[in-house]
């Protein structure tokens, strides 16, 4: 039976109840979105900056809505991988389990890279605060602690991550606030308010899609999640709808406060801006709230990617080791040992210069998750096809005759922002989806010790009862 031969898999800890569900969607969506990219996204859309920030939003949340009905039905760990095998698995099996491996890989590229450039992120903000520290410096060893701290175990993490995304939405929501008031129509008054025309908006909403792309990092935990088939998808969408709030008046703060060409060549630009109307101290706090949410989000990333790794090595799509998890930490200690280093890695790429690396590590996790997404909302629509018996705790709004309208075009919007990508990103996407396909009939097809939906069912059983 496969179940006894994942047996070890069982020993996963429920630690995270709702709001600790919820602070690692806002920590791992803050991070990404607001600190890290929004210097190369007013680059390209100048003071329309915040019209970028509303496009993703919308299709992220739309997005997630499939996301969060498929994880009331199926709240497992590995999030699209599971949801993927099956899903499509009525089309025929070896779509269902290639697809799965597509969003494990995809997930695990995207969230390795976006770890790698959140770190530069975070490296850009101490710098602020400490110029005698530079990036390539303080990049890999903000990786090295945050991958230490993931091998504690959940709880901790969990705690630690609460509190600092609680300061986190408090700082973003001051910096709104004091910006807007300054200058309540400042994106306005630029002679040129769109440098770059549609185009322009669109290229920085391809970048700033990169916030959004953590929205599935909640859903990874689904067996560390008390009361999962609910707290799941309540704790995706409410974390989704606070970040795209955020974001979208920050956005338009930022360019009220300060001249878009000066952000778009800081890397620390909410500092900058900040620094217009509250000299002194106001940077200094700012950068300090921008350390928390950097680090949160590359907890995020790397949670998400390690439990995405692990959902696979235990069925043997991916090598067994991956699947290992610590007694007294219940945590998958060999995933998260091998994702930290290949986030770590990706800080390397600042041998590229500052802004080249982080465009491009943002660009190829945009491409693999935001391709993920897509099929997911695809999933979405073949599950309300083919398995009519499924009662979803949470259902898409607005269906026609049981299809998800909404979904589609999510899908679709999903699709159009990766035509923005720029050339070399979308090469590494797609020759990683070439290489897992390879891996899938090389190694993984032959070797796949799928786990169906009722041995899913009493893997999860056997967690909660191991937590109460």
């Amino acid at each position: 039976m496969a179940v006894a031969n994942n047996s070890t898999t069982s020993n996963l800890k429920r630690g995270l109840g709702f709001v600790d569900l919820w602070s690692v969607g806002v920590g791992a969506l803050i991070g990404g979105g607001i600190f890290t990219v929004i210097g190369p996204a007013v680059a390209e859309a100048g003071p329309g900056l915040f019209i970028a920030f509303i496009i993703a939003g919308v299709v992220a949340t739309l997005s997630s809505m499939s996301y969060a009905e498929l994880a009331s039905i199926w709240p497992y760990q590995g999030a699209s991988y599971a949801y993927s095998k099956f899903a499509f698995a009525p089309i025929s099996s070896h779509l269902g389990k290639l697809v799965a491996l597509w969003c494990a890989g995809l997930y695990f590229l995207s969230f390795s890279f976006a770890a790698g450039a959140v770190n530069l992120g975070f490296a850009g903000y101490f710098n602020f605060i400490f110029p005698n520290l530079p990036p390539t410096i303080v990049a890999p060893v903000i990786s090295i602690v945050i991958t230490g701290l993931l091998l504690v175990g959940i709880k901790a993490t969990g705690k630690v991550n609460t509190f600092f995304s609680i300061i986190q939405v408090v700082a973003l929501f001051a910096i709104a606030v004091i910006a807007i008031s300054a200058n309540p129509f400042g994106p306005f008054e630029h002679n040129n308010f769109l440098p770059n025309g549609w185009s322009g908006v669109f290229a920085a909403t391809a970048l700033i899609a990169f916030g959004q792309m953590q929205v599935e990092a909640v859903l990874t935990l689904g067996e560390e999640a008390k009361n999962p088939r609910r707290n799941l998808p309540l704790a995706q969408v409410s974390a989704l709808i606070t970040v795209v709030v955020l974001y979208i008046v920050t956005g338009y703060g930022v360019v009220s406060s300060a001249d878009p060409a000066e952000l778009a060549a800081s890397s620390a630009p909410l500092s900058l801006a900040i620094e217009n109307v509250l000299p002194g101290i106001g940077a200094v706090l700012i950068a300090i709230a921008a350390l928390t949410a950097t680090g949160t989000s590359t907890l995020g990333c790397l949670l998400g990617s390690s439990r995405m790794l692990y959902a696979g090595a235990r069925e043997n799509a991916f090598p067994r080791i991956f699947a290992k998890v610590g007694e007294k930490s219940g945590a998958p200690y060999t995933a998260i040992i091998f994702t930290g280093i290949i986030a770590l890695l990706a800080t390397m790429t600042t041998v590229l210069g500052y802004a080249k690396a982080i465009n491009l590590l943002v660009s190829a996790a945009v491409f693999a998750n935001w391709f993920m997404m897509a099929l997911m909302n695809i999933a979405l629509v073949i599950v309300r096809v083919t398995r009519k018996e499924l009662t979803p705790s949470f259902r898409y709004p607005i269906n026609i005759r049981n299809i998800p309208i909404l979904a589609i075009l999510a899908a679709i919007a999903c699709i159009w922002i990766l035509t923005y990508i720029e050339p070399l990103p979308l090469l590494i996407g797609f020759s990683w989806i070439v290489l897992l396909t390879i891996w899938y009939f090389v190694y993984s097809k032959d070797r796949w010790d799928l786990l169906d939906e009722e041995q899913m069912k009493e893997l999860t059983r056997n967690t909660e009862k191991e937590s109460n």
